[in-house]
């Protein structure tokens, strides 16, 4: 778990820089040590501080873990007390353990206790297809659409319709912040404008393809191009393999962690030179497969390619990782 070390007179500087970006871990306290302060972030962040130093707690201090262990303890087993969730604007979710289900109504309000800002706590099973449907249940409180913050942008969403995953964020604003200024963007799983919106806000992009197959996100996608104030976002409601436009990219973005029957469509998008950001699920065991996929997509397609980046986003499941591949298409 990594932290931003940074003498006490910074601090407050660098804690309120993490909250705007997004990428606080809310999870763990601030720490102090001699003149010294130590300020949890989100894994795979690291690039947003790189001007502080970046250190491995090995004994972080959670903030709500511990709170909810003495709030739960002698009513739930310890070993199926969650330690950690996740907050989307003013909604928890929160993963049980299979065997731990039975106590979730007395789990989910504990946590609401411990939140009086959250309206309502949601156990998550994880998604379902190309869709990304989550498989969610309510356990405490009422309600499931939200707007959740993050990274200067704001986003609208029904967590019972839609996916939304936290462990992106720092990933998000990374790809914003390369684009350059007059790019046109195509977004292939565009979501409810997870890319397509930090894009439209944090560079000066010319225009962004936004493409979403699944009508709830698209919904969504439409309503948060209106309460972002973006004027250069222009969403597709379509399945990418068809829709995808050709010989117009400067720069692609394939945000869905099963998309590799998608680059073909990726390649034939890019107008001469561009970049395609490529993601994937990697087990360790097979680390370097995206980079042999991309690079065999840009070969059949009679394309050139270099690897400009190969970096993992997050940890997926035991050895399995969120990966990024970072490719220029010539």
């Amino acid at each position: 778990m990594k932290a931003v070390r940074v003498p006490k007179e910074r601090a407050e500087e660098v804690r309120k820089l993490a909250e705007k970006k997004g990428v606080k871990d809310r999870r763990r306290r601030i720490l102090a040590a001699g003149d010294f302060v130590e300020i949890p972030i989100i894994d795979g962040s690291e690039d947003l501080f790189s001007d502080y130093e970046i250190v491995e707690q090995v004994n972080p201090v959670f903030s709500s873990k511990m709170d909810l262990k003495s709030e739960l303890k002698g009513i739930v087993p310890e070993e199926f007390i969650p330690s950690n969730y996740k907050i989307l604007g003013d909604i928890l979710m929160v993963k049980l353990k299979e065997e731990a289900r039975k106590y979730s109504r007395t789990i989910g309000e504990a946590l609401l206790k411990l939140n009086p800002r959250c309206k309502a706590v949601w156990c998550d099973y994880g998604r379902v297809g190309m869709l990304r449907k989550p498989r969610v249940e309510l356990i405490a409180g009422n309600g499931s659409e939200t707007l959740h913050r993050e990274n200067g942008c704001v986003f609208k969403l029904d967590v019972s319709k839609v996916m939304f995953s936290l462990g992106n964020q720092a990933e998000r604003i990374r790809v914003a912040k390369m684009v350059d200024e007059g790019e046109i963007v195509v977004d292939m799983f565009a979501g409810i404008g997870y890319f397509s919106i930090p894009i439209a806000i944090h560079s000066r992009a010319e225009r962004i393809y936004s493409i979403e197959i699944n009508p709830d996100s698209y919904r969504y996608l439409i309503e948060n191009i209106g309460l972002n104030n973006v004027r250069n976002v222009i969403p597709i409601l379509g399945d990418s393999m068809f829709v995808t436009p050709e010989k117009v990219a400067d720069r692609v973005v394939m945000g869905h962690i099963y998309c590799q029957d998608f680059l073909p469509a990726a390649v034939r998008a890019i107008d001469g030179k561009g970049v395609i950001h490529y993601h994937e699920s990697t087990p360790e065991a097979v680390i370097e497969r995206p980079i042999r996929r991309v690079e065999k997509a840009c070969s059949r397609a009679g394309r050139r390619c270099r690897i400009l980046n190969f970096k993992k986003v997050k940890n997926y499941s035991p050895g399995v990782y969120h990966v990024v591949v970072d490719v220029e298409v010539y």
